[in-house]
């Protein structure tokens, strides 16, 4: 890792992106943890949230929580995985099928994504996109940010604590006094599956979304009767 992250962000990504740039914001802390570091960096902040099943009211609440906090507005986006759920029939009955196949759902990433918001919030296009990514993280991540670095010109994109470690994260958190989602308590991690360790507390602590997640992936159940009853 060449460079520190504050050396990437004041030489490189804050001249750049003219002052401003995109968040992927999951609401997980290393995404929290960004957020505070870029407040220090640029003046413009635009945090996307890409949601797996939309209108959630878990998280909703954290969202609009997160809104209050930075007083900012959270662009919610349907998440790749969304649509390539979809697009695959993931916990869907037959009769559904061909209903979603008429849909001819686009294969898109996550450049795609935040090309498109760029192009929606009237950005130029090399308006950088901040990504809540340490190296700490993982051993995968470590090598990943070495190899490559923190810092991707032709993606436009950069991560702004790539080389925090997690003690640095926690200080920062708590000194600002942000809370982490309700996910931390639900299942340990963020939102961003639908088998069982995601499924079950939903099922238990909010059921309303349990069925909305059902309303959209009708076989959703199953994972919690393999679990459960086999």
């Amino acid at each position: 890792m060449k460079f520190e992250s504050s050396e990437i962000l004041n030489k490189y990504v804050a001249d750049i992106s003219n002052e401003t740039c995109l968040l992927s914001f999951s609401t997980g802390k290393d995404a929290i943890g960004s957020w505070l570091q870029l407040k220090k960096y640029f003046k413009k902040i635009i945090p996307c949230y890409y949601y797996l099943i939309p209108n959630l009211s878990f998280i909703e609440k954290s969202l609009r929580y997160y809104e209050d906090f930075f007083e900012t507005k959270i662009i919610r986006v349907p998440s790749p995985n969304f649509c390539k759920m979809l697009r695959t029939f993931i916990n869907q009955t037959p009769g559904n099928m061909d209903i979603i196949k008429s849909f001819n759902i686009p294969n898109i990433d996550y450049l795609d994504l935040f090309n498109a918001v760029k192009e929606d919030c009237g950005l130029p296009e090399n308006t950088y996109t901040a990504v809540g990514v340490r190296a700490s993280d993982s051993m995968i991540r470590y090598t990943a940010i070495k190899t490559h670095g923190a810092l991707n010109e032709k993606k436009k994109q950069f991560f702004p604590i790539f080389d925090w470690k997690i003690e640095k994260l926690v200080s920062e958190i708590r000194n600002a006094k942000v809370k982490l989602p309700v996910d931390y308590r639900l299942f340990g991690k963020t939102f961003d599956g639908l088998d069982y360790r995601f499924i079950k507390p939903i099922k238990e602590y909010y059921p309303d979304d349990y069925q909305k997640i059902k309303q959209l992936f009708p076989l959703t159940n199953l994972d919690i009767i393999r679990y459960e009853k086999l």
